[in-house]
């Protein structure tokens, strides 16, 4: 059985040798190179009521509706990949820039309306995918620990770019219930912004030349950008560094 003085016994002795621990293999300063891979949750905007309506018009051939009803908001999640390079200042300080991309979300959305001239009712469902890839700059700072560990955080921005490929199916109903017409259009956007970011993340140098960590990363969204939202990111990496 345990005591107070044996685990406080067994604690002292843990660090004592986690501060007497010495870093031999910390990672060199010099040029890196990586890739990481991971899970990654997008906060996509999906379909906005303009795209939805601009879809609508595009399949019966007017704008002369009225919708009554959208639904077209929606997130998703999946694995990411990133490969990145930089250079490390020292042990404390490192540039680094990157190309991520991230997961392709499903497009889904659905809404209802009533044709002006004819009264006819009609529902609309979309289909199609949203594709985001991001390049990003940022300074790191690391913080080296005992036994080859250290600590680090990142801040810096990212270029996101996103594209989207759309199909809307217009199904219309006559008030009698004599027919039924189903009338299609499609849609490819693309949208670009420059976003904030930021991470942290603890490593371990394996040996002078290759060092792994494990990592949180966020880009944040600002503003009110269509489609694009703030993409969270958690991953695994693997660096070789060649001085």
């Amino acid at each position: 059985m345990l005591t107070c003085r044996r685990i406080s016994g067994i604690a002292i002795l843990c660090f004592t040798a986690l501060i007497t621990c010495v870093n031999t293999h910390a990672a060199q300063p010099g040029l890196y190179l990586g890739v990481q891979g991971g899970w990654a949750n997008l906060n996509h905007m999906g379909i906005s009521s303009a795209d939805m309506d601009s879809l609508i018009a595009d399949a019966i051939g007017n704008g002369n509706f009225t919708r009554s009803a959208f639904t077209g908001t929606t997130s998703g999640n999946g694995a990411g990949w990133r490969v990145f390079g930089g250079f490390q200042m020292g042990y404390n300080w490192a540039a680094e820039i990157g190309w991520a991309v991230y997961p392709n979300l499903p497009i889904r959305a659905a809404a209802a309306g009533v044709h002006n001239d004819t009264g006819n009712p009609f529902r609309v469902s979309t289909s199609g995918t949203f594709k985001t890839s991001v390049f990003d700059l940022s300074g790191k700072y690391i913080r080296p620990l005992p036994c080859n560990f250290n600590i680090y955080g990142k801040l810096g921005l990212a270029y996101v770019e996103g594209r989207s490929h759309e199909q809307a199916q217009v199904t219309t109903t006559d008030i009698l219930g004599r027919f039924t017409i189903s009338q299609y259009s499609t849609d490819d956007d693309w949208t670009d912004r420059l976003f904030p970011t930021f991470g942290i993340g603890v490593g371990y140098d394996f040996r002078p030349d290759i060092s792994a960590d494990v990592s949180y990363n966020r880009i944040q969204r600002v503003g009110n950008p269509e489609e694009l939202g703030s993409i969270d990111f958690i991953s695994l990496a693997l660096a070789f560094h060649f001085g």
